[in-house]
């Protein structure tokens, strides 16, 4: 599978390179930029969160370089079978997404989010970025980052009850709104199960604290 991966990632890595060599459209400020979010999270976000975060939104990561064909090839399936719109974006993707700001839907956006989650997976590891992105992530109305982790979790991260991890993991999906309807809770729950059962079989036993420290590699080097 992993080598299915590098292959299929080829020309998206190949992109990633030339661009970020040849700073096309200025691409490596926005580099530079994500990579300044991601130094100054180190820390900030405990272990059990990554895990439950990888699990939940990125179940390939170890496998990947920052892109996830196999996730996209799915979600291009999906859309023309069913008509319906798949997420597809790995935990690199979503965290470029939000230090850039950029949410509108082209072709141009997405290819660029690509290129920077590659190029930021080249020089950080995959624990930094998630830590860095749990640490800006908008979870609902009035909790965005590390911040609205703690009013949520209090603010010693590190004795966080795992129900209450699952339940910030699962706002990312489904962001609380002002007011939480019958609805939403119900969707906020079924989530909380989808996660916990997953990480129940996790498969994801490359997570480890130590690939969380500074200087570590990328568990996709």
């Amino acid at each position: 599978m992993r080598l299915l991966i590098l292959i299929l990632s080829g020309p998206f890595i190949a992109l990633s390179r030339i661009a970020e060599l040849w700073n096309i459209c200025g691409i490596r400020t926005e580099i530079t930029s994500c990579l300044d979010v991601v130094d100054s999270s180190r820390g900030k976000v405990p272990f059990p969160f990554l895990v439950s975060l990888i699990t939940a939104e990125d179940h390939r990561s170890a496998l990947h370089q920052g892109v996830d064909p196999i996730a996209m090839a799915r979600a291009a399936y999906v859309r023309i079978r069913y008509g319906r719109v798949q997420g597809a974006s790995t935990v690199e993707q979503q965290f470029v997404r939000v230090v850039t700001g950029r949410y509108d839907r082209t072709v141009s956006r997405k290819v660029r989010e690509q290129i920077l989650a590659i190029a930021v997976s080249r020089h950080r590891s995959k624990l930094q970025i998630a830590s860095a992105y749990l640490s800006i992530a908008f979870y609902g109305s009035g909790c965005i980052g590390i911040k609205g982790l703690c009013n949520r979790c209090g603010n010693n991260l590190s004795g966080a009850e795992q129900n209450d991890i699952w339940g910030m993991i699962s706002r990312l999906k489904y962001p609380e709104p002002s007011q939480p309807s019958t609805n939403w809770k119900m969707k906020l729950h079924h989530r909380i199960e989808y996660i916990s059962c997953r990480e129940a079989k996790s498969a994801n036993n490359w997570l480890k604290p130590t690939a969380y420290v500074a200087g570590a590699p990328s568990a996709s080097a």
